[in-house]
């Protein structure tokens, strides 16, 4: 009972289990038009979030800086020493013996696959002397990227406590991130890609790995030439002493017998120091004809990487995948929302 002179205040309305739609009951399954229901009655969150998300992803996609990729490949050749020789003749006479496994080993030093160049551009000292090298990426022709000039560790700006943490940084950035390479065994084609956000960085970049991959095979080829010549060099005076011992013997021993022609035993000995002389010949031919081959390596400077692919006309800007992005915000959004007012929703009918 209310007190004399005062209403009681009325009851707040409540909705009746059939204007309310239900998420179902025990032991039934929720009908599709409750859903769409529920959605409708929330529709600006529905479409109000999915809206915002996309119109963010699409945002921060188009400040996000663009990649530049610049591609190169090469093929290099081998320097020809005295053991590629030696290996050579020996796949010849495997062949001959009906031994191809032994032919195929000859015929395939490890040094010569592709995946030894693969290798040696992820090595520690090719990526020490790129993040080391200073780069001027600051042409005004370039319109790719905010103009640099410096190392890749000033690119790259790391936290570490030391120089030498720094290097280290960046070059497992750059071994992991920035350069991509890939071998063809069949072929001996190396490719290779590095990606930054310079259009001219990168192709800096992708020419002094180049560079790197040709210094390291000009020195190897100088440094085992020079150390064939040495070995040559050595040779070549001990097969000219042999040389002349016997060209002594058979000057003496053609002195003291000046007619062997009664004599089978002195025709067969003169014979036999002839044929020494001529092998020792031979001999000293064939080392002194390496001898200045190999002199003539060791100082040579000529290029032994083939460029297949040069990357100053092969830089390419990536895509951002906008569109791509932005609808995939729109879609996560969207069963964001969904989810959001499903739930409101059985709170609401819990209370």
């Amino acid at each position: 009972m209310s007190a004399p002179g005062r209403t009681a205040p009325p009851s707040p309305e409540r909705l009746t289990p059939s204007q309310r739609p239900q998420l179902g009951v025990i032991g039934e399954l929720p009908s599709l038009e409750s859903y769409l229901s529920i959605l409708w009655r929330r529709r600006r969150l529905v479409a109000g979030l999915p809206i915002v998300l996309f119109g963010l992803a699409a945002g921060l996609s188009l400040l996000r800086p663009r990649q530049y990729v610049a591609r190169a490949a090469f093929i290099a050749s081998e320097p020809q020493s005295m053991m590629n020789s030696s290996l050579s003749a020996l796949s010849s006479v495997a062949q001959q013996l009906g031994v191809p496994a032994l032919s195929a080993v000859a015929n395939t030093p490890s040094s010569t696959s592709s995946q030894f160049y693969a290798d040696l551009l992820n090595s520690a000292t090719i990526l020490h002397a790129v993040v080391t090298t200073s780069y001027d990426a600051s042409s005004p022709g370039d319109f790719g990227g905010v103009p640099f000039k410096g190392t890749l560790i000033d690119f790259a700006k790391p936290t570490g406590h030391t120089p030498e943490d720094n290097a280290m940084s960046v070059m497992k950035t750059l071994s992991r991130n920035i350069l991509s390479v890939t071998s063809d065994r069949t072929t001996g084609i190396v490719r290779f890609q590095v990606r930054t956000k310079n259009r001219q960085l990168s192709g800096l970049i992708a020419r002094r790995l180049l560079d790197l991959v040709n210094d390291f095979n000009l020195r190897r080829r100088q440094t085992q030439a020079g150390a064939e010549r040495d070995f040559g060099q050595h040779r070549m005076q001990a097969s000219l002493d042999s040389l002349r011992a016997a060209e002594a013997a058979v000057a003496e021993f053609r002195a003291a017998n000046i007619d062997i022609s009664r004599s089978p035993r002195l025709a067969a000995h003169d014979a036999d120091l002839a044929r020494r002389v001529t092998l020792a010949q031979q001999l000293y031919t064939t080392i002194a004809q390496r001898y200045e081959m190999a002199n003539v390596e060791a100082v040579r400077n000529t290029p032994v990487v083939t460029v297949i692919d040069a990357p100053e006309g092969l830089v390419e800007a990536q895509p951002r995948h906008t569109v791509l992005i932005a609808l995939g915000a729109f879609a996560v959004g969207f069963i964001i929302a969904c989810a959001i007012a499903l739930l409101r929703e059985r709170s609401a009918v819990v209370r």
